[in-house]
């Protein structure tokens, strides 16, 4: 049978209450009326040891009738709830004085005791002549020292029990004080009666207490199951509020502890299988890339190879026969051996920007003089293909940034916009402050980009057009180039459709104290 730790706690504490009644209920039977006759025959004998020294220099009758004396006996006799007798052997009283009014009281002086167990009495001194013994019934007699001796005596009439001692002093007198019997029986009764009661009360209010109290040791238990339970679910929602600093707070906060640490745990093994995913992902879609780099390149290689070798096996079959038709075969060999040059150079830039081979070396230069100076060179080529470029500047700002990647970037920036302009030609070229950056972007009349190809135009070799590919030119590495040279200064690009064409953008770091200046005349 499963027996709860709270039905054992309550039977425990139960039976050790039971037992502990019990005990002391033998205890007040058996050994509670010998203790208080041990208390009281101490109690008789430092009583006499002080009547002793109060009489020690008495030796004559007249020398009890002394008030101090009788009122200090007098006293003792209350205080020990007892009798004192002071006199001799032969029958003659000391104390308590004779009043008159009624004969002196008999001491009952013991002078010869019986021996049923032919015990051997305290033995008597040289000059300690034991009288005739009274008639009184002796129940026991115990000796103290060679001049002293406990008994028990029965009055027949009243049937009343007494404890007496009697010795001989030094003086000799004799001493006897006695003390009734009823009042030890009695209190050792009233004693087993009272705890008795006691008893039963206790017994029914530890099984109450020991409820209350089994109920509140076993509510944490209860407790630390039923969370352990959900552990083992892997369920570490919940903790336990146990505010003990007991033993059973400190198991509480171990489980606490344990649940943390599991969850931590298993959180990071979570963390690190969907990292563990990502990564093969990432390796497929990696080797993916790598199959369309790959292919991408042999496509983009594969045109110029084809007509640099046509071109040049019909130089060398003197296939051209004029002066004329020989320098256009070589003008074909030399534009696509430069195709193919800028081809390599644009692997070569965007293989050492994403592997961090490139470091960027970031300066302060004016971004207004920079466009200037890129526009002046770009004015030969638009002008031979009537293309109409502005530039708006709003105000001379200081960029802090690699300024030959950043030149790269508008250069591709242009020349993009000059493939893919239409035939209203208009470029336009802004510069502006935004914030704590300077935005440039590279306006070109013409159609607009898909939706859905927004975000591909930044991938290596991605064209919208393929079919127009030789004719608009470009590798389709430009815009890629743009993407990994603003990761590695960590700042933002993107592309815009403007009404009737497209917009590319860039985001540059402005210098400290051109922001400082900005935000004081903007704050103005």
């Amino acid at each position: 049978m499963n027996v709860s730790i709270r039905f054992k706690l309550l039977i425990y504490m139960t039976v050790n209450i039971v037992l502990f009644a019990v005990l002391l209920y033998g205890s007040n039977t058996f050994f509670a009326e010998k203790y208080y006759i041990n208390h009281k025959k101490n109690t008789l004998i430092e009583s006499s040891q002080k009547i002793s020294e109060l009489i020690a220099e008495k030796r004559r009758e007249s020398d009890f009738h002394d008030e101090n004396l009788i009122y200090e006996i007098n006293t003792l006799e209350k205080s020990i709830g007892g009798t004192i007798f002071i006199g001799t052997l032969d029958g003659t009283v000391y104390y308590p004085l004779s009043t008159g009014h009624s004969p002196p009281q008999r001491p009952g002086f013991i002078t010869d005791l019986p021996n049923p167990d032919n015990e051997p009495g305290p033995p008597p001194r040289p000059d300690f002549r034991l009288p005739k013994t009274p008639k009184r019934n002796i129940q026991g007699w115990e000796p103290y020292d060679e001049t002293s001796f406990f008994f028990i005596t029965k009055d027949p009439n009243f049937k009343i029990e007494t404890l007496r001692y009697q010795a001989q002093l030094d003086n000799g007198f004799v001493l006897l004080v006695w003390v009734p019997m009823t009042g030890i029986s009695e209190n050792a009764s009233i004693s087993n009666n009272f705890t008795t009661i006691i008893g039963l009360i206790t017994i029914v209010i530890t099984g109450i207490w020991a409820l209350f109290i089994s109920e509140k040791f076993t509510r944490p238990i209860m407790e630390m199951n039923k969370i352990t339970k959900k552990m083992s679910n892997l369920d570490f929602s919940q903790t336990l509020e146990i505010g003990h600093k007991d033993e059973i707070g400190q198991l509480s906060q171990s489980i606490n502890h344990l649940s943390y640490s599991l969850d931590k745990a298993i959180s990071q093994l979570n963390s690190k299988n969907r990292q563990l995913e990502q990564d093969i992902d990432r390796e497929r879609n990696l080797d993916k890339m790598r199959r369309e780099f790959v292919s991408n390149v042999s496509h983009e290689l594969r045109t110029p190879i084809f007509l640099i070798q046509g071109y040049a096996e019909g130089l060398k079959a003197n296939v051209a026969k004029s002066e004329e038709k020989r320098n256009f075969y070589c003008d074909v060999i030399m534009e696509e051996t430069d195709k193919m040059e800028g081809l390599l150079k644009d692997l070569l830039d965007l293989s050492q920007i994403e592997s961090g081979m490139f470091p960027i070396n970031k300066i302060d230069f004016n971004i207004s003089s920079l466009i200037k100076d890129i526009v002046s060179k770009y004015e030969p080529i638009l002008t031979d293909k009537n293309i109409h470029i502005s530039i708006e500047i709003k105000e001379e700002l200081t960029a802090h940034a690699d300024p030959v990647r950043i030149e790269q970037i508008i250069v591709n920036f242009i020349n993009n916009a000059i493939d893919h302009v239409d035939k209203n030609k208009v470029i336009k070229l802004t510069v502006e402050s935004i914030g704590k950056k300077i935005r440039v972007s590279v306006y070109n009349s013409g159609s607009t980009i898909p939706d859905e190809s927004l975000n591909k135009v930044w991938t290596s070799f991605y064209k919208i057009d393929k079919a127009r590919t030789r004719d608009l030119g470009g590798t389709g590495l430009g815009l890629s180039v743009v993407r990994a040279i603003q990761e590695a200064h960590s700042n933002n690009f993107g592309v815009i459709n403007r009404e009737n064409g497209v917009d590319f953008w860039v985001e540059i770091d402005i210098k400290e104290t051109d922001i400082t200046d900005t935000q004081k005349e903007f704050s103005a």
